[in-house]
């Protein structure tokens, strides 16, 4: 989840395009990945719960499905013919772009509507920014689901830095996924992995979670918990590599960026039920780039940050 601190002066950042012609070994199916990570991370945390990959990827900032963050009355019930709708607005200040020194500050408004397995929309810290979804498992501890949905803006624009200058803009997409989490009294654990469906190379990023709940009194709720960020190596390339014509420009050596550990950061949030339907709440997260993400020329800052505070209406 996003924003980093350690400048490098002479870095130039990279388009969409640079990496077309990656390794097709980068390239897994969204499908393969989540049966061979999600599921046995799901499976061990029912045994034992983002911030840090959209994280210090674009603070676009992540992780699950939002119809599950909007309801922590006790037993869910996502598949009865009930609506659920949620209203509010926020502020949200983070890194302009994965790597990048200077930061951004938006408002962001926050619709969300539920309905059975179904939900559209997001909440804070659900992990779509943008888009839809349904559960293919609800209960008690078990949360199981795909989603799709899109950037709320320009991963990153050749006008965000100077050092970017001539590189293009990579272009909003659309991603698909699936998230899981395991949920008991205080602690969850949880995974998530999407997929470029946009055919914009952006490529495979996955998730997983803890986060531990304190209810302080009747109304103040704090969380607290680490997450690790995976992405494979279309992905790595997109945001932090540098292919040939890039080089050309920016007058420095290619950089070919490998899959593995991307970001590794935490998140710590607080809510506060005003009423029964309103409430108010804040979120800070805290990443840092791992690896050939963090040596890349293109990164500016190796630590991201993300601040946000929000207002919600429940209904």
């Amino acid at each position: 989840m996003n924003d980093v601190r350690l400048h490098r002066n002479d870095k130039r950042a990279e388009p969409r395009r640079a990496l077309q012609s990656e390794s097709p070994l980068g390239r897994r199916s969204a499908m393969s990945v989540a049966f061979g990570l999600i599921l046995p991370l799901t499976i061990w945390g029912a045994t034992v719960r983002p911030a840090a990959a959209e994280t210090a990827v674009d603070t676009n900032d992540v992780p699950s499905a939002a119809a599950e963050e909007q309801d922590e009355s006790g037993v869910p019930d996502p598949f009865s013919n009930k609506w659920k709708f949620i209203l509010g607005g926020g502020v949200l200040n983070g890194a302009r772009y994965p790597g990048s020194r200077y930061n951004f500050t938006r408002g962001l408004p926050l619709v969300s509507v539920s309905y059975g397995r179904f939900f559209i929309g997001a909440v804070p810290g659900s992990g779509t920014p943008a888009g839809a979804g349904a559960y293919l498992l609800h209960t008690e501890h078990w949360a199981i689901g795909v989603d799709i949905g899109g950037d709320s803006r320009k991963p990153r624009r050749a006008s965000d830095d100077p050092i970017l200058r001539g590189w293009g803009d990579i272009k909003s997409t659309v991603r698909g996924g699936m998230f899981a989490s395991y949920t008991r009294d205080w602690l969850s654990v949880r995974g998530s992995i999407s997929d470029d469906l946009g055919g914009h190379h952006e490529g495979v990023l996955a998730s997983f979670a803890v986060e531990a709940k304190y209810h302080a009194t009747q109304h103040l709720t704090l969380s607290i918990g680490p997450e690790v960020t995976w992405v494979n190596t279309q992905y790595a390339n997109t945001f932090f590599g540098i292919n040939d014509s890039q080089s050309a420009i920016a007058g420095i050596a290619p950089y070919r960026v490998k899959s593995g550990i991307n970001a590794v950061g935490g998140s710590a949030g607080a809510t506060y039920m005003l009423t029964d339907h309103w409430s108010l709440g804040t979120h800070v997260g805290y990443g840092k780039l791992q690896g050939d993400a963090a040596n890349s020329p293109v990164t500016t800052d190796k630590t991201q940050r993300t601040y946000g505070a929000f207002f919600m209406y429940r209904f």
